[in-house]
């Protein structure tokens, strides 16, 4: 039998192209290395799935491919994706959408109930060792103890970001063996490594902050505001994720504002401190941020703006030890030693260069019959819902196989 499609990979934007394929009557047959269907599915969200943002649009790598996909396969677009297959979703803050049971497994059940209703062939165990496209101008593709043949091939198996292991024969590895290019692959959106000093005592400790990652020089290289984890390593939390693909081998340091969103400006909060030091004036220091900072916090803090913690009163603090204390509660440093392991990460920052495929059906420019979505690809978003926006919208490109030839060549001047 020959396929009309073959999806190598069972991940978000695989199974959204073979349901979308199969619904148009074309015979499908999924391929995945590994013994179930979604895993990563499964696990985003911590288990409750933000399938999409209806918000602006946040990517990096090939952000203007990312723009051109969506537009194609915008939000509404995937929602009726979700609606026609069952699944019913809300929208939360921050415009993120969930299935409605708050469930990935919803979402995994949805999936497979449309793969069997479609007719979608799945293959499990069947890591592939090589594909080539034959002298019939069909692929032939062996995966397991098989031989397949399709007349189109999805290259959909995700990138290494969660996984212990990665297997020999990448989606990379096939993509170049067809002559595509791969920009260098780097974890993102993973916690970041610090010096101890500045996080000692701190482990376990949530904080709600503004938080900016800075080079030596001072300049911002990025910024969000949110909730932070402080670590036995360092500082995580998906503020602090969302700085870490800026981390580079330059040195940098992040520097927290904990007082940012309960004072206007530094002279409030400083008007607030000396009204606390009159109040608990025969206190030791630590006394001064009593109620406003978690307590370890508070210590850490005073430590960093050098306050003398031993045998003092805030009686015995005059106010230019008041503004050393205001910066380290607006401007608490803490130097960056690099970001966790590609394991750790949600997300796989570089892929397949984009310039090399269609933005409207994600065929290869370089192969025809060869397609790429979702994380393979150069694309990688916020948290959020992003990434699995950017993966299910490819992947139902790629299964509708819809090319507007005429403007091919006006598409390849925007790409490039």
């Amino acid at each position: 039998m020959c396929y009309d499609l073959a999806v190598i990979g069972g991940g978000a934007a695989g199974l959204a192209s073979a349901i979308t394929a199969s619904r148009n009557k074309e015979s499908v047959i999924v391929i995945e290395a590994g013994n179930a269907i979604g895993k990563k599915i499964i696990a985003s969200g911590n288990g409750r799935c933000n399938l999409m943002n209806t918000g602006n649009l946040r990517y990096y790598g090939d952000e203007a491919f990312a723009r051109q996909v969506l537009s194609q396969c915008s939000a509404a677009d995937q929602q009726q994706f979700w609606n026609d297959i069952g699944l019913v979703t809300v929208t939360e803050s921050e415009n993120r959408v969930y299935p409605c049971t708050f469930q990935s497994a919803s979402v995994m059940n949805v999936l497979k109930t449309a793969l069997r209703l479609y007719g979608a062939e799945i293959l499990l165990n069947a890591p592939v060792h090589a594909c080539r496209k034959t002298d019939g101008q069909v692929f032939r593709i062996d995966a397991g103890d098989r031989a397949i043949t399709a007349r189109r091939v999805l290259i959909a198996t995700g990138g290494p970001a969660g996984l212990k292991h990665c297997g020999k024969e990448t989606g990379y590895s096939l993509l170049e063996k067809f002559g595509h290019h791969i920009i260098p692959v780097r974890p993102s959106l993973v916690p970041i490594r610090t010096e101890g000093k500045s996080i000692s005592g701190l482990s376990g400790i949530r904080a709600r902050c503004g938080i900016s990652l800075k080079d030596n020089a001072g300049n911002v290289l990025h910024h969000e505001n949110g909730e932070i984890l402080f670590t036995d390593y360092g500082v995580s939390g998906i503020c602090a994720m969302q700085c870490s693909r800026f981390v580079d081998e330059k040195p940098c340091y992040l520097e927290i504002d904990f007082a940012g969103h309960l004072f206007s400006d530094e002279e409030a909060l400083i008007s607030e401190l000396r009204s606390r030091k009159k109040m608990f004036g025969t206190m030791p220091p630590e006394t001064l941020l009593l109620g406003l900072l978690n307590a370890r916090i508070a210590y850490a803090v005073m430590k960093q703006a050098g306050v003398p913690m031993k045998g003092e009163t805030l009686d015995e603090t005059d106010d230019s030890i008041l503004r050393c204390v205001v910066r380290a509660l607006r401007h608490y440093r803490i130097g960056v030693t690099g970001i966790r392991d590609m394991e750790d990460a949600q997300v796989t920052a570089g892929g397949a260069d984009c310039r090399e495929f269609y933005a409207d059906n994600m065929e290869s420019r370089i192969m025809p019959g060869l397609y790429a979505a979702g994380e393979v690809l150069n694309v990688d978003g916020d948290c959020g819902g992003y990434n699995l926006m950017f993966a299910f919208g490819s992947g139902i490109l790629a299964g509708r196989n819809r090319r507007k030839k005429a403007d091919s060549s006006a598409e390849g001047d925007e790409a490039g």
